[in-house]
């Protein structure tokens, strides 16, 4: 696994953690928010109910209480009054509603619905605490509502002319709503709610899509942090370090001086060509080859003059390779090609065309320089140390020859 790769899965698994907590939280705060928008507004319409009661109580009812004789004025009823000036607003606000919901109504618009007669029973039984104020939700989509409730409860004496039976309410209000509806209350009795009804759908809808936008512009800012971090990896970390090891890997495999591979990497790649070599039953040789005399030119000329030398060789070595080849310093003035898929004929001629190449031309403040070459084929079954000393014994049999020359290797026993 790469560097890159690990990098990637480790900052990926950091940013989406970091998604799905900061989502979490955002969508957590945005639902409380809108819900704590919708108890704000639910309350402020409660109280702007009863600050018209109030209203309606003080400064209205007084002064036309003394036309109930010939007239009954609906007007001078704080509850009559809070929900005809509250129903005005769901004209331009929608789904905003105020009803004093009772059991046992005068008006029949007012009659509690399933819903409040459950809210009323529970105010009535004094169950959950019920006593000031109750909250919760009602309806689904686009229907969804909070809703405020209070009880009725009838404290003032006064309520009572118009409650109790229909011989003492008065004359001009049975006019209007008859006899049969909104009597037989008591004193100290629930007889209704007042409850506010306040839509949610809107500002969690609202929440819904800041939400989305925050999370697109979370997500847009991570993904553009992701490209950032790659981009900054690649030129701060991973190309320096790319460099580095490719310098290193240089120092690690290759000979310094002559720019071939080194002993050891030439060993890995002879041991990788022999395992290829076998699957594919091609042939597969080697040449070790030799500077004749090299210490004399390191005496004669001195030992730049011989590091010349090895320079200028390997040059001329490299010209002749293929790709699939490999040269290598092996050690001194000691050389060794791999030569994969080739024949000991081929070989042979490799070797001839190497030896031609470095005795052609004169090296420069040393002359004519010489070389020696042993070559062996690999016969399949010897490991590649006895594939090397076979060559190079050859490589000894061509100076024990006069130098300047190629020697086959003699086959394996």
């Amino acid at each position: 696994m790469s560097l890159r790769l690990k990098f990637n899965l480790v900052l990926a698994a950091v940013l989406l953690l970091a998604v799905l907590g900061a989502g979490a939280y955002v969508h957590r705060f945005l639902q409380q928010a809108a819900i704590e928008e919708v108890q704000h507004n639910s309350q402020i319409m409660m109280h702007a109910a009863m600050a018209i009661r109030d209203y309606t109580t003080e400064l209205v009812k007084p002064h036309l209480d003394v036309t109930l004789a010939e007239k009954f004025l609906p007007q001078t009823v704080p509850a009559y009054a809070a929900t005809e000036t509250l129903r005005r607003l769901q004209s331009r606000f929608p789904g905003y509603e105020y009803k004093e919901a009772v059991l046992n109504p005068t008006n029949l618009r007012d009659r509690a619905n399933d819903w409040e007669e459950r809210i009323i029973s529970d105010f009535r039984e004094g169950r959950a605490d019920l006593k000031k104020e109750v909250t919760g939700e009602v309806g689904e989509g686009m229907h969804r509502a909070m809703y405020v409730a209070r009880p009725i409860t009838i404290k003032q004496a006064q309520c009572m002319a118009c409650h109790s039976t229909p011989a003492v309410a008065p004359p001009t209000m049975l006019k209007v709503y008859g006899d049969k509806n909104g009597f037989g209350w008591g004193m100290n009795e629930t007889v209704g709610i007042q409850v506010v009804k306040v839509p949610m759908y809107f500002p969690l809808e609202k929440a819904r899509q800041t939400f989305n936008t925050v999370m697109t512009a979370l997500v847009t800012s991570f993904a553009l942090l992701f490209v950032v971090l790659n981009l900054s990896l690649s030129s701060l970390v991973i190309e320096p370090m790319a460099r580095l090891n490719a310098k290193l890997e240089d120092l690690a495999t290759k000979d310094f001086l002559t720019d071939l591979v080194n002993r050891r990497r030439f060993f890995e790649r002879l041991e990788a060509g022999m395992a290829e070599t076998r699957v594919k039953k091609s042939q597969l040789s080697v040449v070790m080859f030799d500077i004749d005399f090299f210490k004399r030119i390191n005496d004669t000329f001195g030992h730049d003059s011989g590091d010349v030398v090895l320079k200028h060789t390997a040059l001329r070595v490299r010209e002749l390779l293929r790709s699939s080849d490999c040269a290598a310093r092996f050690g001194g003035e000691e050389f060794i090609i791999l030569l994969k898929e080739t024949p000991v004929d081929a070989a042979m001629a490799m070797a001839e065309a190497v030896r031609a190449r470095i005795a052609g031309v004169p090296f420069d403040a040393v002359g004519h320089v010489s070389a020696s070459f042993g070559v062996a084929t690999w016969d399949h079954k010897e490991d590649s140390h006895a594939l090397i000393k076979r060559a190079d014994t050859a490589l000894y049999k061509a100076k024990s020859s006069g130098r300047n020359c190629v020697v086959q290797a003699e086959e394996a026993s």
